[in-house]
């Protein structure tokens, strides 16, 4: 599950960690990239780890152990939680105050490596290198690989280029398959655009099944100005 939670603030203003958790754990994910997730400071957590409060609140509702990899670059930064204990971690900054946390997890006997990132908006020149960035540092990891994050890119443009002429766009493949669905019929993430993406490793051990875009909604108000996109792999 890649989700861009805002904070934790909803469409109606309000920073609720326990409305964040409660969608995450709608979706029963395996793993979970989240961004714009702030660290003792920031609007909406200037007294706490909102990662943290995250994973504390998702092991009371699941009832399970999960297991979290951070990148904090300067109190605003990306989290990955996992169900399944990691065999290494590791976190990576890139320039311009943003980074990509890493989790490498044992799935049917296989070591997949899983990363968190999230790329400029504001500063467009930015997007290219930190997205190369990115990429150069994510292939020292072996194969399979799921790379989530928010890229702040719509597809078929040169930014998205850097990291779909790499791994597979598993929207993109899914729609191809036939097995992408989303409640607003598009896939968009972010208004009109999607701008969050799961990519992987094209590689026969790692089987794509499907990508969803779930509603979020719970009385009319969204848990973030972002949608997720939960897509399902089978290991091999």
């Amino acid at each position: 599950m890649q989700w861009n939670i805002h904070k934790t603030m909803g469409s109606d203003g309000i920073c609720n960690p326990d409305r964040t958790a409660d969608v995450i754990v709608a979706q029963h994910a395996d793993v979970v990239s989240l961004n714009e997730v702030n660290f003792f400071a920031g609007a909406c957590a200037w007294s706490f780890d909102m990662g943290a409060k995250l994973q504390s609140l998702i092991q009371q509702k699941t009832g399970a152990t999960w297991y979290l990899q951070n990148v904090n670059a300067g109190g605003l930064g990306d989290v990955l939680l996992s169900r399944y204990p990691p065999v290494s971690s590791s976190a990576f900054l890139l320039d311009f105050g943003r980074g990509v946390a890493q989790m490498g997890i044992v799935v049917n006997g296989r070591t997949v490596n899983i990363f968190s990132t999230h790329v400029e908006w504001d500063n467009a020149p930015w997007r290219p290198i930190q997205i190369a960035e990115a990429v150069r540092w994510v292939v020292n990891f072996s194969d399979p690989r799921i790379v989530m994050g928010d890229f702040n890119t719509w597809p078929a443009t040169s930014d998205y280029a850097i990291i779909a002429s790499v791994y597979q766009d598993a929207w993109a493949a899914a729609s191809s398959a036939g097995t992408a669905t989303a409640y607003n019929g598009t896939g968009a993430t972010h208004g009109g655009s999607r701008f969050d993406y799961v990519f992987s490793s094209n590689v026969p051990s790692l089987a794509l099944q499907s990508v969803n875009v779930p509603d979020t909604r719970v009385n009319g108000v969204y848990a973030s100005d972002h949608d997720p996109v939960v897509a399902v792999f089978s290991v091999k």
